[in-house]
């Protein structure tokens, strides 16, 4: 899985940012962090608690989409600034090679947004398909396919 999960994630993620995270084995995690949270938040407004008809509007599935990308992406910016004040080592044998995780701040931001953004996108798909079962937001976040 960490294989693949790598080869999707080369599409868009900083080379070396990547190689620290795949060698950590850090993908997986972050990458079902971020599916269980959109799965999460969207359980939470399409049926409990937040299944109601004042909280039913685009607005409101806007806010919740923004909340599970703002959640994975403090998530992700937490991980990758403590797995950076670790300092571990790249290769033990030959310190001139640096430590894991030394790319600094504009490389985690860029990484934490672009993982904010794939749980945003996993919240849509996850949407679709929970707003059938929705007494009060089937319409969100549009009409179709549930006409």
């Amino acid at each position: 899985m960490e294989e693949s999960l790598y080869n999707f994630y080369n599409l868009f993620v900083n080379g070396s940012l990547l190689e620290d995270l795949y060698q950590e084995e850090l993908l997986s995690p972050l990458t079902w962090t971020a599916v269980g949270l959109a799965f999460v938040v969207a359980f939470a407004f399409y049926i409990w608690p937040f299944n109601k008809v004042s909280f039913s509007g685009f607005g409101s599935w806007l806010l919740m989409t923004g909340v599970s990308a703002l959640f994975l992406f403090v998530i992700t910016l937490v991980t990758c600034y403590q797995k950076a004040n670790q300092e571990i080592a790249r290769d033990e044998a030959d310190t001139n090679q640096g430590t894991l995780f030394d790319q600094g701040v504009s490389v985690f931001l860029s990484y934490a947004f672009e993982m904010a953004l794939l749980t945003a996108i996993i919240f849509f798909v996850i949407s679709m398909v929970l707003k059938n079962f929705s007494k009060n937001a089937k319409h969100r976040p549009m009409l179709w396919p549930s006409k």
